[in-house]
């Protein structure tokens, strides 16, 4: 990678601040007083976050990790976007996604869970952290500001906003409830997300029922660029800083957790020796390695 597009940051693991690990810090004694269901799942949820630029690749990885006997994967877990069509939107099983069971079955265990998502609604889940619908304000409030020691300023002063936290916890607890239900609807350990949203990880890190690791997925910036300017219109120029930022602000996101729940990978590799690759991430998520035979026929919802 050219050194000029650098995605070196600081390395100290900060916690973030106090106020916002007390919103989620109760944990599964939250779950009991909330829920009368026996049922209910008591260990934190293994959760792999994959943050970065668009068109990397992360869609086929997930859909390759979700034919892992061990791993489930719904595509990027903060939900469809506005210009989905419902009407005629169909699910990767091949069903109408509104008429598809597993995504019916999805909405009512997170109901049961004690936090619904809303699975057959547009503009994002609940699961997606929007604590305004103006942008501006939004960025400014969660969004990262470009520099770590502003970012760790911004976060005590927000932190202290009860409206701020209380958003915080609702999109972890959504997302615990959603990762859960389909583990459980799938019979498997680890939780593939796909979306690319920088700033997730830095937002569950801390949630106490989810076990976050990272993949930070990097494609060449040539490649990506091409596939930002199909994609979005802009120019070369354009892409190549959407490149950068979109990697820079995912590897800033490294210093709010340890050396081993961090993953680099470059979408090369991948393409280059899938099977060793796999091999790779199985390892760094703590699942028995498998042949790519074993990943045939499995059915999918992304």
């Amino acid at each position: 990678m050219p050194e000029t597009l650098s995605l070196r940051t600081s390395r100290t693991f900060p916690d973030l601040p106090g106020n916002f690990h007390r919103t989620h810090s109760e944990g599964p004694e939250r779950l009991v007083r909330e829920n009368d269901s026996a049922d209910l799942p008591r260990r934190p949820v293994r959760y792999l976050c994959m943050p970065g630029s668009p068109f990397t690749g992360s869609t086929l990885l997930g859909t390759l990790l979700n034919q892992h006997p061990a791993c489930a994967s719904i595509g990027a877990a903060t939900g469809l976007i506005r210009r989905v069509d419902l009407s005629t939107y169909r699910c990767s099983c091949g069903k109408q996604y509104l008429e598809c069971e597993f995504w019916e079955s999805i909405a009512v265990r997170t109901g049961t869970l004690g936090y619904p998502v809303n699975v057959f609604q547009t503009n994002f889940w609940n699961t997606h952290l929007r604590v305004s619908h103006h942008r501006l304000v939004n960025a400014v409030l969660v969004r990262s500001l470009g520099w770590d020691p502003l970012n760790d300023a911004r976060d005590a002063l927000v932190g202290r906003l009860r409206r701020i936290r209380q958003a915080i916890s609702n999109v972890g607890w959504n997302t615990w409830s959603l990762a859960s239900a389909v583990l459980e609807k799938t019979g498997k350990a680890v939780f593939i997300d796909t979306a690319r949203d920088h700033q997730r990880p830095k937002y569950l890190s801390q949630h106490p029922m989810l076990d976050v690791k990272v993949l930070h997925l990097i494609r060449d910036p040539r490649g990506n660029s091409a596939s930002i300017m199909k994609h979005s219109g802009v120019d070369a120029a354009t892409a190549a800083r959407q490149w950068r930022h979109y990697n820079v602000e995912a590897a800033r996101v490294r210093r709010y957790f340890p050396q081993e729940s961090w993953m680099t990978l470059r979408y090369e590799d991948l393409c280059t020796d899938p099977a060793g690759v796999i091999n790779q991430i199985s390892d760094f998520l703590g699942v028995e390695r498998v042949t790519v035979q074993q990943f045939r026929g499995v059915e999918s919802h992304i």
